[in-house]
């Protein structure tokens, strides 16, 4: 079975007086109608420091044209005080 990732960016919350922002592309997976992915990277460096992530996406989204996407929603690493959350689609594949 082929297999596929996704990309995926964005901007952190607003915290601490500043955002971050973020950006990479998913882990492979199988093209099975139940399927998550891994997202694993970390956000800009900004005001001396940035924020790893790790999480797995949600389950396949189906669109009427056959694609699919996936939603994320994860806290980032606690560093320099404060945190920020992230969360959104990824592309469609």
């Amino acid at each position: 079975m082929e297999k596929h990732s996704h990309s995926f960016s964005g901007t952190t919350t607003y915290n601490d007086g500043h955002i971050h922002h973020y950006g990479g592309v998913t882990s492979e997976n199988n093209h099975d109608v139940y399927h998550t992915h891994d997202m694993k990277s970390e956000t800009t460096y900004y005001d001396n420091h940035d924020h790893d992530y790790s999480i797995e996406t949600g389950p396949t989204i189906m669109l009427p044209n056959g694609m699919h996407y996936h939603m994320y929603a994860c806290e980032v690493e606690y560093k320099d005080g404060h945190t920020h959350y992230i969360s959104g689609n990824t592309s469609a594949d």
